[in-house]
């Protein structure tokens, strides 16, 4: 790749002063070094507009609607924000298309009514959609204001996720499933064509694919929303739908063919189970310094952070001829997070789950597990 990075205005106008007969005065404020300069600065942008052109050619450093148009040679595309819906209750018969406001501040969304989920005690549930996609629906639970008049409504709140909201696949992500479509080819119903597959559906973050689990033509493909949670019953049911649906009138996965699957290939979509990592120890602050909320909240990001790390290796793409995929939570890696606290000593008699060892999660066809963080008790 061509360097561009000392095209810079300064260096082109002194190359271009450099070609002026020396006996010519070229200092600043000079005639001919206020000729020059507009020029220079000229062929800076060109040279910063060839630059983008050159970084956008290229899978490792497009970005945008450039790493779109390169992604789509591939047959990949973004995934787009999708809204939240959500479990609305309320104390009357809400009309379709209704409008309700949550009261949070700044953060205030809309979200439309639906379907009557369930009618008892004179308390009635509703879907309800969220009219901004992206993640900013699933956090409000509470009261809810109605937008649109509703006869004889004094009660309504909103609750229970049934589908998560998630924001525009990102750049990092969507290049990292380019990548992935590189190393191992997609044909004909192999792991990989189940993985790109899957992936490429809105608010699927990461799968596992585990061929023949019951038999042959029996797959089993485990998927977690882009939290790296367990995937709600919403995100299974339409994957299942997209991948292997059932035949019309069956509950069970149909091996015929109607969805993605290939014929004779019978794929159940199932989700991993949340282990909660409770962690407790001991900690040595550092001279002078107290421990408080401040560093219990730092101390939680920390370990957070580690915990969502090794989360991410859970649906890792094989590179390997064995159907095999591994999450550990190393005690060692704890520690390090907590001193990369600034104000933290030492920390001693670390524990995870009650145990002082390594966590290792079940990975196999029949549990699939995913780590999130739990209690984090500390001792001083």
């Amino acid at each position: 790749m061509i360097d561009f990075s000392e095209y810079t205005k300064e260096n082109i106008e002194e190359q271009m002063l450099d070609q002026v007969d020396p006996d010519i005065d070229t200092r600043e404020g000079s005639m001919i070094q206020t000729a020059v300069a507009p020029g220079a600065w000229f062929l800076e942008g060109l040279y910063l507009i060839l630059a983008q052109m050159q970084d956008n050619a290229y899978l490792q450093t497009a970005t945008g609607e450039y790493l779109d148009m390169l992604a789509e040679g591939r047959g990949i595309s973004r995934k787009p924000a999708t809204p939240a819906v959500r479990q609305g209750t309320f104390d009357a018969v809400i009309p379709e298309g209704s409008v309700f406001k949550t009261i949070n501040g700044e953060n205030s969304v809309n979200f439309v009514s639906g379907d009557l989920i369930s009618q008892s005690n004179d308390l009635y549930i509703y879907e309800l959609t969220c009219q901004t996609p992206g993640i900013i629906g699933n956090s409000y639970t509470g009261s809810i204001l109605p937008v649109t008049a509703i006869a004889g409504l004094t009660e309504a709140s909103i609750g229970t996720i049934i589908t998560v909201g998630t924001d525009e696949e990102t750049d990092t992500a969507l290049r990292a499933r380019d990548y992935a479509s590189f190393e191992i080819a997609e044909f004909g119903g192999n792991i990989a064509s189940y993985r790109n597959k899957i992936l490429a559906i809105s608010g699927v973050g990461a799968v596992q694919v585990y061929p023949a689990y019951d038999g042959g033509g029996t797959v089993l493909c485990s998927i977690v929303d882009t939290d790296y949670k367990p995937a709600q019953q919403a995100l299974i049911n339409t994957v299942q739908n997209i991948i292997c649906p059932p035949a019309e009138g069956g509950n069970t996965p149909s091996p015929l063919g109607y969805g993605v699957a290939p014929i004779g290939a019978a794929v159940t979509i199932t989700t991993a189970t949340d282990v909660p990592i409770n962690v407790e120890f001991t900690i040595t602050m550092e001279t002078g310094i107290s421990y408080g909320p401040t560093y219990q909240t730092a101390i939680e990001n920390a370990i957070g952070d580690y915990i969502m790390e090794a989360a991410q290796t859970w649906g890792a793409a094989l590179i390997t001829n064995q159907v095999s995929y591994s999450v550990i939570i190393y005690v060692s890696q704890i520690i390090a997070a907590i001193l990369s606290v600034e104000g933290v000593a030492n920390v001693t008699g670390l524990t995870l789950n009650g145990g002082a060892v390594d966590i290792t999660l079940t990975e196999t066809s029949a549990l699939q597990q995913i780590p999130s963080l739990g209690s984090v008790v500390v001792h001083e």
